[in-house]
């Protein structure tokens, strides 16, 4: 009986000790995780300026959270997706510190950086691709250099506009009238008045559903991309302007209509840009549902 208990205990005793060393072993050859690539907190970053080669400076200032105006070389509504991919870099873990005294900053391009990022008063300046680690770029941070993933750089590349919001209203709309080619929509002390020249309320459903479905478009309204103004873009092109109010803003904006075939397009001259939509959108943004078409609904 005594040697049966014997027995048992040193199984346990060497089930014990297989585990200790399993354990130990998968603790050893666990990677350290390294710190962040900077101290940064991507939510104390107000401003962000952008210098590259051969390219326009892009400066971007965070107005409340999560909402970016660029400021030069555009003075729109920032797209604080792509604003966010870029803050994420801050707190990267996956990159490879280097010894300083055996690198020629010259030989990496970061003597003369192909592009910079300045997040407050940080510099991050990037330098060419590591021709052995691939798909990493060097960068040079508070006089140390790294090696990191290159998709920031990438999006650096990009056309000022990638910048850019995609809602040709600007980032949380909300609209308080609303002049369309043929008719107009004004918000009074919580219901919408449409008024029209053109159209027939017999026709047309103006009902306070219908009326707050169309404003709803609008101010969810999303483009597939943001491009600059088409040199030769003139009144003989424009098929129809609209004006809208928005809350806390003084100014009206204005939309240009500038296409509604096959790529719905519309154009702020002022400010330069056009906004491409879908086709299928133009409908929906233009025309208010016929009265038939809300008895079939």
């Amino acid at each position: 009986m005594r040697q049966r208990w014997l027995l048992i205990f040193i199984l346990l005793g060497v089930a014990l000790l297989l585990t200790v060393s399993v354990f130990y072993t998968l603790e050893k050859e666990k990677p350290v995780e390294l710190p962040k690539l900077t101290d940064l907190e991507a939510n104390r970053i107000i401003s962000i300026h952008i210098e590259r080669k051969d390219a326009q400076p892009i400066s971007l200032l965070k107005k409340q959270p999560d909402i970016w105006q660029m400021t030069m070389p555009y003075h729109l509504p920032g797209n604080h997706i792509r604003i966010n991919r870029l803050l994420k870099m801050l707190s990267a873990r996956q990159y490879k510190p280097l010894e300083m005294a055996e690198l020629n900053l010259a030989e990496l391009k970061l003597d003369e950086p192909l592009a910079t990022v300045k997040f407050n008063q940080l510099t991050v300046a990037f330098g060419d691709r590591s021709p052995i680690n691939n798909g990493q770029r060097y960068m040079l941070i508070k006089q140390k250099v790294y090696l990191l993933a290159d998709t920031a750089y990438q999006s650096l590349n990009d056309n000022a506009l990638a910048f850019v919001s995609l809602s040709p209203l600007g980032n949380n709309p909300k609209i308080t009238a609303l002049k369309m080619p043929g008719y107009s929509m004004v918000l009074k002390e919580g219901q919408w008045h449409f008024t029209s020249t053109t159209l027939s309320s017999d026709e047309i459903d103006t009902s306070q559903d219908a009326l707050n479905t169309f404003i709803d478009n609008w101010q969810r309204l999303q483009a597939f991309s943001v491009e600059a103004y088409t040199e030769g873009s003139d009144e003989t092109s424009i098929q129809g302007e609209i004006d809208i109010s928005l809350l806390d803003q003084a100014q009206t904006l204005h939309l240009t209509i500038m296409s509604t075939q096959q790529t719905f397009v519309l154009g702020r001259n002022e400010k330069g840009v056009q906004y491409q939509l879908p086709i299928s959108q133009a409908d929906k943004l233009l025309h208010l549902p016929t009265k038939s078409q809300a008895e079939k609904n």
